[in-house]
């Protein structure tokens, strides 16, 4: 098998490294939040300019698209970073730490978007071998930048998709992937029922939400348990309804989330029954129930071919022991839209070490800062290995 590794420019990779953790750092110490990244985006923007890559600012808001042309003009590999940063504190206390109260870059898209510059300041050296698409996207943490950016084009004429998170739970040198879904669509949700008030001395003259939310919760447990495969978490957050302990409540509210990973169809077809489960449980009862679903992402679902590309990659990169398998997550990740489009592949890179481990949305979130680099080389060889395999990402 033709190894790539003589392809990727150690030594252009290693001349990276200083600017690559300056940037991140810089970055770090000015988190700023969904859609009001400005001077991420300005800052990105100044360094593209300097690279004599050509480039759309302002896309959905504070988003950048970058292209950069290869020698095959009609194959496209992008990538993308997501750019924000979390509204909380920065607990760190070193020289990149959070200036902007309030806000710290505790889950690692400072990371991400160091990496995507890293493949452009590669690649302002060196001919790619098709064209590279970059999308610095705003909002992955709050309402979703991706769609806003998709609309905006990112996805036009691409190919295939990468992106990558930093994941602490395993080490600098480590990648894991999963084939599938990885991370779980979520539906917000609220269930109204309208019963009957009544003196509680004479609870038949009533209908009782209560005891119908009660039945409906029970219903909707044994539902997720005994009807689905596993791949589905509901919960039930909040509960309201009533005045005093002897009246019988006219309504009750409750809100919660449903956490499902599996494709769109299935997704449906479950609402759809939970719908059924409260609206009837209610009419046996004589109350009125309503289902009123608030949907944000779906389920980011990979493409197998694409998994086999970063698989193949991180062996090249770091050996076979140290490509791994990661389990599917219950968390949403926004990624999810640009597979929906277009095949591609998400995956997880290895940040900690011995002494830097902290979870991510931890306000001490810090990584070991070798795996920016390292994380622009997989990115490096998913480029040459996918365009080695262009005719399984050609529609």
């Amino acid at each position: 098998m033709h190894n790539n590794n003589s392809i990727i420019s150690d030594d252009i990779l290693f001349s990276m490294k200083d600017f690559l953790i300056d940037l991140r750092r810089d970055l770090h110490s000015h988190p700023e939040l969904g859609f009001e990244e400005f001077r991420t985006s300005e800052k990105i923007s100044s360094i593209l300019d300097s690279l004599n890559i050509k480039h759309k600012t302002k896309a959905a808001k504070t988003g950048i698209i970058a292209d950069i042309e290869g020698e095959d003009k009609n194959f496209t590999i992008a990538f993308r970073a997501d750019m924000d940063a979390l509204p909380m504190e920065d607990k760190k206390n070193c020289s990149y730490s959070s200036q902007n109260k309030g806000k710290c870059h505790s889950c690692g898209h400072d990371v991400h978007t160091a990496i995507l510059t890293g493949i452009a300041k590669y690649f302002s050296e060196i001919k790619p071998p098709c064209n590279i698409r970059l999308i610095y996207q705003p909002a992955e943490e709050t309402t979703g930048g991706a769609l806003p950016m998709i609309n905006e084009g990112a996805l036009e004429n691409v190919n295939v998709i990468y992106g990558l998170h930093v994941r602490p739970e395993i080490n600098v040198g480590q990648i894991s992937t999963t084939y599938g879904a990885m991370y779980a669509s979520s539906n917000m949700f609220e269930i109204h029922i309208n019963g009957k008030s009544a003196h509680g001395a004479k609870s038949y003259n009533g209908i009782d939400p209560i005891l119908i939310a009660s039945h409906i919760i029970t219903q909707l447990h044994s539902f997720t348990s005994a009807f689905t495969d596993g791949t589905m978490r509901l919960h039930i957050g909040t509960i309201n309804g009533g005045t005093a302990g002897n009246i019988v409540a006219d309504n009750v509210k409750m809100e919660g989330i449903i956490r499902m990973l599996c494709d769109d169809d299935t997704r449906n077809n479950r609402l759809n029954t939970i719908e059924n489960i409260i609206v009837n449980t209610a009419k046996s009862f004589g109350a009125l129930g309503k289902f009123i679903n608030i949907p944000s992402y779906p389920a980011l679902i990979n493409h197998n071919d694409a998994v086999n590309i970063v698989r193949e990659s991180a062996v090249e990169a770091f050996g076979k022991e140290n490509s791994i398998e990661e389990n599917p997550n219950m968390t949403t990740e926004d990624f999810s839209y640009y597979l929906q489009r277009v095949k591609g592949a998400f995956f997880s890179l290895g940040v900690s070490n011995e002494k830097i481990n902290v979870p991510i949305h931890n306000g001490l979130f810090d990584i070991d800062e070798e795996a920016i680099n390292l994380g622009v080389k997989m990115q490096l060889l998913n480029i040459y290995n996918t365009y080695k395999n262009k005719e399984k990402f050609i529609n």
